[in-house]
Order: C-alpha cells, then sequence, then structure tokens
C-alpha cells in the first residue's frame, strides 16, 4: 500500500481495491471534501489538489504554495502545538494527526483536521510530507455547543445544576482552607408553575430572566449563580458570614418584587423565598449544604413566601429526615434473601414501533411484596458503598434473563464503581466464556458523568467489555460534556440522550436545539441514538424526525417485572 494510502485508510481502503493508482486515491480524497497536498521540505513547496475556496475559504490556494505560508495561516494558539507533533513525526516516527484553526480569507478561522506522512530518502533523510486537510468547522461548533449547553442553562445563560454544584465543592473546599465562612442560598420564585399553567411557558420564561438579572445586579464579585430548577435559583457566596448572607438574601428579596415585570400576559409583580445554608457550620459538603439550603426554602415558603430562613432557625420536626443506615440495612436483607429483581422496560425503533431490546431496570422487592424503584436506594446505596453488590446482583439477573430467552437482547447499568471491580469482571468474563450468543446480546450502560470522571479509565474499562463481545451504551447522554473526540476514545456503540432533555421538548425550543446538537454530535461517528422519557405520540414523532432510530419511554411501553412475553 502506498504511503497515502496508509495515511488516508489507515486499516486499508475501504472503498478502494488494492488495485487502485495513487491518483484515484487522491480523487477519492477529494470527492470527499477533503484537501490533498504534497509538501516538498527540501524546497519549501506545497502543490494542492482539491478546492481550497469551498474546503477552508481560501480562493487562490498560491497562498498556500509554501511550508510559511501555510503556518502564517494557523491560528497562534495552535500553531506551537502543530509544530511539535509534526517535529514528533518527522524525528521519531509517531503519527502525525492534528486539529487547529486556519486563516481564511475574510480573516475568520476555520476548524481543520490534518492528516500527513513523512517519505524518507534511502539514507532516511525526511524529503516528503503527503497529507490531507479536512474542514471539521461544523464538528467543532456542535462541541462547543455542547460544551455550553451541558455547563449552562439555556435560558438564562447560568450554570446548570451539575456545574453549579462544581463550583460550590471548590468553594466549600477553599472555605476550609481560609478558615472563612459562606454559604448557599437558594432562591425560589414564587408561585411560578401556577402562573406557567394559568399564562403560558413565555410569561414564566419572561419572568425567570427578569428574575436572573435582578439577582446579578446585588451579586458580589466571585458569586457564582446558576439555575437549578424551574423555579429556582443558587447563588454561591464565599467569604461572607451568617450575618452578612442574611443581607445578601434580603437584597435578592427586595430587588425581585421592587417592580413589576413586563411580560406577554402584563405587567406582573413577582416574589421569591430564599433558603440558606451556611458552611462549614451546617455541613462540609455539597450534598449537606444543597439538602440543607432545599430545607430552608421550603421552610421559608411556610413562613408565606417573600422572605429568607436559616437552615439554624429550621425547627426540628420539619427537616427532611435521611435513614439512610436504614435503608442499607434493607438493602443488604432484600440482596441476602434475593429480593431484587428486573423490570423490563422496551426501546423500541422510531420507524417500526418494534422492540430493539430491553432495558432491565433494578427493584428492590419490599418484605409487603411492593417493588421499590432504584431511586429509592441507589443514592443511599452509593453513599454507604453497597453500589458494588447491586451490580453484581443486576448482572447475574440479565445474564439469567438472556439464557432463558435466547431471541432477547437486554441491557443492564453499570455504575461507576463498577469500572474499577474486578469481582465484577471476572464474572462477566465467566459468565461470557465460550458463549458469543450471551455477549452478543448483552449492552452493558454507563453514565456519561461517570465516564468524563476519567475518561481513559473509561475507555480502558470500554474496550474491555467491547473485547468480551458486548455492546456498551453511553446512557445520560447530555447531562455532562462529551466532545466529538470523547466519543471516539470511548468507542460505544450507541447513545441514550439524556430524558430531562426529551421533557417538554414540543414546548422548549432550548430543549429542541440542545437535543438536535446531541443528535449531530452522536451521528458524526455514526452512533445510534435512544430518546429516553418518551411520553407522547407527537414526541416519538418529533424525534423520529429528527434522526432519533431508537425511542423509549412510557409511550413505548412501561416497565414490567413480569411481562407477558416471559410467561
Amino acid at each position: 500500500m502506498s504511503d497515502l494510502a496508509q495515511m488516508a485508510f489507515p486499516e486499508g481502503p475501504q472503498d478502494a481495491g488494492p488495485n487502485h493508482s495513487l491518483a484515484e486515491l487522491v480523487d477519492l480524497l477529494v470527492a470527499s471534501g477533503d484537501l490533498f497536498y504534497e509538501w516538498e521540505l527540501g524546497t519549501d513547496v506545497i502543490s494542492w489538489t482539491g478546492d481550497t475556496a469551498t474546503v477552508v475559504r481560501i480562493a487562490d490556494d498560491s497562498s498556500l504554495a509554501s511550508g510559511d505560508a501555510f503556518l502564517n495561516r494557523i491560528h497562534p494558539e495552535d500553531l506551537p502545538h502543530r509544530m511539535i507533533a509534526l517535529s514528533r513525526h518527522l524525528e521519531q516516527q509517531e503519527s502525525f494527526d492534528r486539529e487547529f484553526r486556519l486563516r481564511d480569507d475574510a480573516g475568520q478561522f476555520v476548524w481543520v483536521q490534518e492528516r500527513a506522512i513523512v517519505t524518507r530518502s534511502e539514507t532516511g533523510h525526511p524529503v516528503r510530507l503527503t497529507g490531507t486537510v479536512r474542514n471539521i468547522d461544523a464538528l467543532k461548533k456542535s462541541e462547543q455547543e455542547v460544551s455550553f449547553l451541558a455547563n449552562h442553562d439555556a435560558l438564562t445563560g447560568h450554570y446548570n445544576r451539575l456545574r453549579l454544584r462544581e463550583a460550590l465543592d471548590h468553594t466549600i473546599t477553599q472555605s476550609q482552607l481560609t478558615r472563612q465562612q459562606g454559604g448557599l442560598l437558594l432562591v425560589g420564585l414564587d408561585k411560578l408553575n401556577a402562573v406557567a399553567d394559568v399564562y403560558g411557558e413565555d410569561t414564566a420564561d419572561t419572568i425567570v430572566l427578569s428574575a436572573a438579572r435582578r439577582i446579578e445586579t446585588c451579586m458580589r464579585t466571585g458569586d457564582t449563580i446558576g439555575r437549578v430548577g424551574f423555579d429556582r435559583f443558587a447563588v454561591v457566596v464565599n467569604r461572607c458570614s451568617r450575618s452578612e448572607l442574611a443581607t445578601v438574601a434580603g437584597r435578592f428579596l427586595a430587588a425581585i418584587r421592587e417592580t413589576p415585570v413586563s411580560t406577554p400576559a402584563g405587567a406582573m409583580t413577582i416574589t421569591a423565598s430564599v433558603g440558606i445554608s451556611v458552611f462549614p457550620d451546617d455541613g462540609d459538603s455539597a450534598g449537606e449544604i444543597v439538602a440543607h439550603a432545599d430545607d430552608a426554602l421550603r421552610g421559608a415558603r411556610r413562613l408565606g413566601c417573600d422572605c429568607y430562613l436559616e437552615y439554624s432557625d429550621v425547627p426540628q420536626h420539619t427537616r427532611t429526615e435521611r435513614p439512610d443506615l436504614v435503608v442499607a440495612e434493607q438493602v443488604k436483607q432484600a440482596l441476602k434473601e434475593n429480593r431484587f429483581k428486573l423490570a423490563f422496560q422496551p426501546v423500541v425503533s422510531s420507524e417500526t414501533g418494534e422492540v430493539a431490546f430491553y432495558e432491565g431496570l433494578a427493584r428492590m422487592i419490599d418484605t409487603d411484596g411492593s417493588p421499590i424503584a432504584a431511586g429509592g436506594f441507589v443514592p443511599v446505596v452509593e453513599q454507604m458503598g453497597l453500589m458494588r453488590l447491586i451490580d453484581r446482583k443486576v448482572l447475574d439477573l440479565g445474564l439469567d434473563t438472556l439464557e432463558r430467552n435466547p431471541d432477547m437482547k437486554l441491557s443492564i447499568n453499570v455504575s461507576g464503581m463498577t469500572a474499577v471491580d474486578s469481582v465484577w469482571l471476572r464474572r462477566l468474563e465467566d459468565r461470557l466464556q465460550d458463549r458469543p450468543d450471551l455477549a452478543s446480546r448483552l449492552i452493558l450502560e454507563i453514565t456519561e458523568t461517570v465516564a468524563l470522571d476519567d475518561i481513559d479509565e473509561a475507555s480502558r474499562f470500554v474496550s474491555t467489555l467491547t473485547q468480551f463481545g458486548c455492546r456498551v451504551a453511553l446512557d445520560d447522554f447530555g447531562a455532562g460534556f462529551t466532545s466529538f473526540r470523547h466519543l471516539r476514545s470511548l468507542n460505544v456503540a450507541l447513545v441514550k440522550i439524556d430524558g430531562s432533555y426529551i421533557r417538554d421538548i414540543l414546548q422548549n425550543p432550548e430543549n429542541l436545539l440542545f437535543v438536535r446538537t446531541l443528535i449531530n454530535l452522536a451521528k458524526g461517528i455514526g452512533l445510534e441514538c435512544v430518546a429516553e422519557w418518551v411520553e407522547t405520540g407527537e414526541e416519538a414523532e418529533l424525534l423520529r424526525e429528527e434522526g432519533v432510530e431508537l425511542l423509549q419511554g412510557w409511550h413505548c411501553g412501561k416497565p414490567e417485572i413480569d411481562p407477558d412475553w416471559m410467561r
């Protein structure tokens, strides 16, 4: 195979046979929208094949006719990385594959991917670089959109819940180092749900935006705001005493109620309630601080709204009980007595409605025989370090189900702890030993946020599962920030779009925009998409038109522990 063929088709040409000439391969590359170049290193002359005007918005390729001219077009921030990669390719024979920004004729930058391979003389001296340049601007813009929308609220532009939680973690850590107080102010807009029901989402959105701007005007430099719910904002306040936090909360309330808001339904006066949680007094972890601020906000609303309440002033009997130890013991006992089952929910084709596979959802059967969904015990199980036991049980239940139903395909969830659980991996390997029929019908779901905690570890884990013959799905796609590069390195087979973005997709254009971006990102590398939480036929039809291949939700079928097809 020629150097060009090796560079363009690292695993061998897939559409071109071995007898195709170099010229034919170049034609294939150019036809696919790439540029092809040959750079004579001795003379520093570059000859180009392809439409530079279309691919990189440079009308005259003679302006790229030398290495220096080409380098002058590369964004200054990207140039050093490109030069280092090229040097390593020439000197150490490392592969050369770089993404960078190239300046067009209008002075704007377009993202490109450059791949190249060196040709050497008989003495081993580099004489020529043969390469391709591909426009990846659309993919990069999709990544940037996903980056913003995955970390920010689409309506206000403030941090979302996940990103705000990270900011709170950081602020708490800093307060521990400096031994200074700080706090979380949870601001809830009073009766916003009622406004939305009566006057519509547009009116509610107008109120949210106005409240967001008014809160911003009262914030100090260094404070962090996020929208953490339909009617809620959270403000992380650093280096602020308990009495000062109360003053800040009072300013928020006054600013929000100060003047009526002009909405599509007319002028409206709005109020808010604020719950205050102080660190380190009320807790030394983000989870505790958030929970206590939530208790305080509910307490403020019980007092009549348009007021604030500190967690320390919340009556003991109204605080949320969190009997973690009791739940943990119930889980241990249920495992011992084999009171765990799978509830099977179908995942169907958006085109035909036929079942593609089922997801096995963990259910703990209470002593009275009633099933308890995962949300009722998983948060406690994770905190108490019992999640590995649940994952092992779910794995056994899933493989037993596949053995009893030879035509069935099944997906099960895998927690972050299992990625480093050698016992779970050995159990999977033993069960799949000489059973490719089982492996090919098993899909293992890992959540996006867990995968992004350690992308290298997640990639190794996915690779191991793939070697066993299983497929891997990325669950809750969109809840974190998965870039195009991350998706490629993870090598999953399909993605499941986070259901929170499917909810209200018909009424919420921001949700539709985000889902559309996620679909484009996944399809950029040929991944199947599953949309979760599909509740209506209208949602199903919209998602089908947007290109989602598979659907999951109550519209397609509810989870059942003992479905008819298993009897």
